[in-house]
C-alpha cells in the first residue's frame, strides 16, 4: 500500500482530499490528524496492525474503502497535519503535509 500526494505542500485553509483504492483485495482508509508536533510519535495497536486511532486527533477520515473505490474528505487544514493509512499491512507509511 502506498499514499501519493499529487502536491508536496498544500496551503492553509479548505482542502479536498479525493482517496482511491488502487489495492486488488483490501480495503484501505485513509486519515489526517492534527499533530503536537512535527515529530510527534503515533501510537500503534501492534495486534491489529493499525495505528491506534484513539490516541490521535483527527480531522476526518475516508473509511475503509473497498478495492477500487473511491472517497472524497474535505478538512481545514493548518500546519502539522498528517495524512496516512491505517488499515492492515499499511503499517505506518505517513505522509507530512507541511503547510
Amino acid at each position: 500500500m502506498t499514499l501519493t500526494l499529487d502536491e508536496s505542500t498544500i496551503k492553509p485553509g479548505e482542502t479536498t482530499f479525493l482517496v482511491h483504492n488502487d489495492a486488488m483485495s483490501e480495503e484501505h482508509g485513509m486519515l489526517v490528524v492534527k499533530l503536537k508536533s512535527a515529530d510527534q510519535a503515533i501510537s500503534v495497536v501492534r495486534s491489529k496492525h493499525r495505528v491506534d486511532e484513539k490516541a490521535l486527533n483527527s480531522m476526518g477520515e475516508v473509511s475503509e474503502l473497498k478495492p477500487g473505490a473511491f472517497g472524497q474528505l474535505k478538512a481545514k487544514l493548518a500546519p502539522d497535519r498528517m495524512s496516512f493509512c491505517a488499515t492492515p499491512r499499511a503499517m505506518m507509511k505517513p505522509v507530512c503535509m507541511p503547510c
